[in-house]
């Protein structure tokens, strides 16, 4: 092979590389509209904008749901629960009560703590 062919193709493999590489490249305007979506989805008004609970163990799950109707919702106070198996996780579906009497119902998806305690499935040990 002479040095011309060699050269062409060092050319043509750079080349390939260089679009390969900007093909991978992250795009973080739409990472960034997929978190903002996100964010928008969770306010609790429904199963598919449920607030989603982080925590492995029941009693810090409730404690977790009553915080962040206290933070998020001053004056509001639980009248009512439920407890939903949905399509995508366990809901509890909170009916809340305003100082003027307004009712709102707020949805939690739990799977992460419901029917644990320290991380552990209540009943199988």
């Amino acid at each position: 092979m002479n040095i011309r062919h060699t050269a062409l193709l060092g050319f043509i493999a750079l080349g390939l590389a260089a679009t390969g590489m900007a093909q991978a490249k992250p795009q973080p305007h739409r990472a960034t509209a997929a978190a903002h979506h996100q964010q928008q989805r969770a306010d609790g008004s429904s199963q598919e904008r449920a607030i989603v609970i982080h925590e492995n163990d029941t009693p810090r799950g409730i404690a977790a749901e009553n915080r962040w109707i206290a933070q998020n919702m001053p004056g509001y106070r639980k009248v009512g629960q439920a407890l939903i198996q949905g399509q995508h996780g366990i809901y509890d579906r909170i009916s809340v009560a305003g100082p003027n009497g307004e009712r709102k119902e707020m949805f939690f998806e739990i799977s992460e703590f419901f029917g644990r305690y320290n991380g552990k499935l209540l009943g199988t040990e």
